[in-house]
Formats: structure tokens, C-alpha cells, sequence
């Protein structure tokens, strides 16, 4: 059985865990649901109490947990041009926390990571693509084709824009995302990790989490 209080036993008390709806993008006021994504399926946010970093090993264990059906694991945090980046790992549908709602993304342009994708691609927000610039000065969203991932530098690095995502909140549509390995370096934090998103096996278990 999937439950915050088996969760807590499994890593002690050094954890804070947050259950929150998962809103789809139709309720989050932007357009058509990701299918992949039940309505008002409930995802527990796992943290480190403290509100520091948990090691990497911790998204393993608790993907061991019986009934977990995905949990991913995300990395925050600011580079020194202060852009606001996640650290991903490549899924079918990615989640961002907004205040007591967790946000699912949807590709609107271009598209999602994918394996064996690059160190430096990049999928970025929707209002970031609008208010930003690709390396060479123009838009990223006219720049940005099937055939041509616009470059763009962050953090004193070379990225390649593979998608915007939106979410409908304007808020959480102004930040980047990366792959999470890359996020480690370019944030230094090698083997550390905000946080995971656990999402129940089924609806059915949903109650369990």
C-alpha cells in the first residue's frame, strides 16, 4: 500500500511530503488536457524537511515503494544570469508545483525531451519564449521548427531549444528546463535533487498515496 506514512517510515522524518491535486491544463485555463494525466489525480511532493537537497539514491528507493507508479525527480534552482531552471527527467507528462495545485505541462511548440537527447537541448516556458531572446537576437518562438532548435545561452552555456511548454499559469511558464544530469552541473549540485513527484500505480490506488 502506497501511503505518506509508509513513505516516512521507509527515509525517518528527515522528509516533508505534500499531497496535491494534478490540474489539467484544460482546468488550469489554457487549453486541451494532456490525456496521460487523470483529473484529480492526487501526487505527493516529496522534499527534504529542512527545504534543502536530498541525494539522488532517495528517487530509487522510493520508485521501490509498492504501488508507486512514477516518480520524478526534479532539481531547482537559479544560474548566475538569473534564469530560473529544472533539472528533468525526460516523461510523458511533467508536473510543476503552484501553490497547492500541482500544474501539468503541455507541448504547444516543437517538442518534449526524448531519449538520447543532447546535454544542452532545452525545453522552455511559454512566457520565457516570449519574453527572451535566442543567442542571435530573435525569436524563439519564430526560430523554433521541427528541423531547427534555435541556440540560446544560460547560465554562460550553450543550450538548443527544443520546445515550449505551457502550463496556463504565466508564473510557472517563465523558466527553462533541462535534462536533470545537466541541471546538476550547471547549478553544481552533483547527486542532489529538490525534489520527486510520486504519482500512484492506478486511480484506484489513488486513495493510498
Amino acid at each position: 500500500m502506497l501511503t505518506k506514512k509508509a513513505i516516512r517510515f521507509l527515509f525517518a522524518s528527515a522528509l516533508a511530503l505534500t499531497v496535491v491535486p494534478s490540474l489539467s491544463f484544460r482546468e488550469a485555463g489554457a487549453g486541451q488536457a494532456p490525456p496521460t494525466v487523470p483529473r484529480g489525480t492526487m501526487i505527493i511532493q516529496v522534499r527534504a524537511r529542512d527545504g534543502g537537497l536530498l541525494p539522488e539514491g532517495i528517487r530509487a528507493r522510493i520508485r521501490g515503494v509498492q504501488n508507486v507508479g512514477r516518480a520524478e525527480s526534479f532539481l531547482e534552482g537559479v544560474t548566475t544570469d538569473k534564469v530560473r531552471v529544472i533539472g528533468v527527467e525526460p516523461a510523458s507528462v511533467l508536473h510543476f508545483r503552484s501553490g497547492n495545485e500541482a500544474l501539468a505541462a503541455i507541448i504547444v511548440q516543437g517538442r518534449g525531451f526524448e531519449a538520447g537527447d543532447a546535454p544542452e537541448a532545452m525545453l522552455v516556458g511559454k512566457t520565457f519564449a516570449q519574453s527572451n531572446k535566442t543567442a542571435l537576437g530573435l525569436s524563439i518562438p519564430a526560430m523554433l521548427t521541427k528541423d531547427h532548435f534555435p541556440p540560446i545561452i544560460v547560465g554562460g552555456q550553450g543550450f538548443a531549444i527544443v520546445g515550449i511548454y505551457a502550463t496556463g499559469d504565466p508564473k510557472t511558464d517563465d523558466q527553462v528546463l533541462v535534462l536533470l544530469a545537466t541541471a546538476q552541473k550547471l547549478l553544481r549540485q552533483p547527486g542532489r535533487l529538490s525534489g520527486v513527484y510520486v504519482t500512484p500505480a492506478s486511480p484506484a490506488s489513488a486513495d493510498q498515496v
